[in-house]
């Protein structure tokens, strides 16, 4: 006959087995409908104003990989949006003031329009910027090239850790706007844009599912799918990020 303490240190047992059988569960249905990220099928290479490592100059009290942008550099990432939204990790504690700028590209591919800048202040962890509502938006059929600076030292412009990377937009299609206007969920809507190549939708959608300054599980594989993508200079850096947040 089993006894009293027996039968508690059992019935615990079992309750922590279901509890773990639960949550794997549960984790193993959140990542079955996490799409994974699919580049446009038409897909372009960036200009030369895109470094393949993502990032130019070094300040003095940052180290390697302190500034990482969220984003495509070996292809243009696309988006939907006439004000999108683009993300940064950045690593280091002190706060120092980044320059944030966009830049649209003429007939020679060249990028010397101008068209939003800010200044904000650094925070370590992840970090967005959307371009306001009430600013003139971009335009669909043009790429721009995005741009977000750490101002080291704003007498020494070189000693700056500068990141840039482009984007096109483009006109949502048919299919993915009818499936858009069905769905409210953001991590299915993240899906929906992620299958779509769409990577600044996805990952703005992806970004409202977590707290401020974090990255959250759905952009975390957002970002892994990248790293893997990417095969680039900067693709440990991106996985480090995903893994930090999962």
């Amino acid at each position: 006959m089993m006894t009293r303490q027996k039968w508690l240190l059992h019935k615990i047992f079992n309750s922590k087995i279901l509890t773990i059988c639960a949550l794997t569960i549960t984790l193993s249905l959140t990542q079955a409908t996490l799409a994974a990220y699919k580049p446009p099928r038409d897909q372009k290479p960036p200009s030369g104003y895109t470094d393949s490592s993502g990032v130019r100059g070094r300040c003095k009290t940052t180290g390697t990989g302190s500034l990482t942008l969220l984003a495509p550099i070996t292809h243009v990432g696309q988006t939907t949006s006439a004000h999108p939204t683009f993300a940064w990790f950045v690593t280091h504690h002190q706060r120092m003031p980044i320059e944030f700028s966009v830049y649209e590209f003429d007939n020679n591919e060249q990028p010397h329009k101008l068209v939003y800048r800010s200044e904000v202040q650094s925070s370590p962890g992840i970090m967005k910027l959307s371009l306001p509502k009430e600013q003139p938006g971009l335009s669909v059929g043009q790429k721009y090239l995005w741009q977000v600076e750490i101002l080291c030292n704003r007498n020494r412009p070189s000693r700056n850790l500068l990141a840039s990377a482009e984007i096109e937009v483009v006109a949502i299609p048919a299919s993915l706007k009818d499936a858009l206007n069905h769905e409210q969920d953001r991590t299915q809507r993240a899906t929906l844009y992620a299958e779509a190549g769409m990577w600044y939708d996805a990952l703005s959608e992806a970004l409202n599912t977590s707290n401020t300054g974090a990255l959250g599980i759905v952009a975390a594989n957002l970002i892994q799918d990248l790293a893997k993508l990417e095969k680039s200079p900067k693709s440990e850096d991106l996985s480090q990020i995903a893994l930090g947040e999962n």
